[in-house]
């Protein structure tokens, strides 16, 4: 059987329970093995925001993966974390990150996770003919509504909605965070006013 990877970027500003899920959602409904989390450096839309330094969020992320195991045991997915985008330093833009990983896999499209709430920007993204050829979203629908460019190659999921945002995290509900996640940011006072 072809295995089958999805790529899941962002700021992770933190990463918290929604993110899991998607993960989890990703493996069960799109039949993925394999999902690589890619952090921003500096993303591309929140160029002006000030998120935690990478290593943390990166530190951040491993925990993730380790509460991602206790709350889907049963789960067989491929977790891995990538810090191509740190290396390669500046603007995270997500175009130069599916040629890295096409390069990488020898392949010549793949596979990229997002939520609904990004349709509606998508032709927005850098370099979005490139994306548009070159990408197979999986979209993970929560409130319904779809919206979706036309000639983009994007399967539809629907997926319970959970309801957490990293804006939130940042303004102290944290109950949003899985549980190493929680007592990391916690012990160490981040998003903290």
């Amino acid at each position: 059987m072809k295995s089958e990877t999805a790529l899941l970027g962002g700021s992770f500003n933190p990463v918290h329970i929604g993110h899991l899920n998607l993960i989890h959602d990703a493996y069960a409904l799109a039949s993925m093995d394999k999902i690589v989390l890619i952090p921003a450096l500096i993303s591309n839309f929140k160029q002006g925001s000030k998120p935690l330094d990478f290593d943390v969020r990166l530190h951040l992320l491993k925990l993730a993966v380790l509460d991602y195991r206790q709350m889907f045991p049963s789960d067989d997915v491929d977790i891995e974390i990538s810090d191509v985008e740190m290396k390669r330093g500046g603007i995270s833009y997500t175009s130069d990150t599916v040629r890295y990983f096409l390069s990488l896999y020898g392949v010549e499209k793949i596979n990229f996770i997002i939520g609904d709430d990004l349709l509606a920007n998508l032709e927005k993204w850098h370099d979005y003919p490139y994306l548009r050829d070159h990408v197979r979203f999986l979209c993970f629908v929560r409130d319904g509504k779809i919206s979706a460019p036309d000639g983009a190659d994007i399967l539809f999921f629907n997926n319970d909605k959970v309801v957490s945002s990293s804006s939130d995290v940042r303004d102290g509900d944290f109950s949003m965070l899985s549980k190493r996640v929680r007592r990391y940011v916690e012990d160490n006072g981040l998003y903290r006013a």
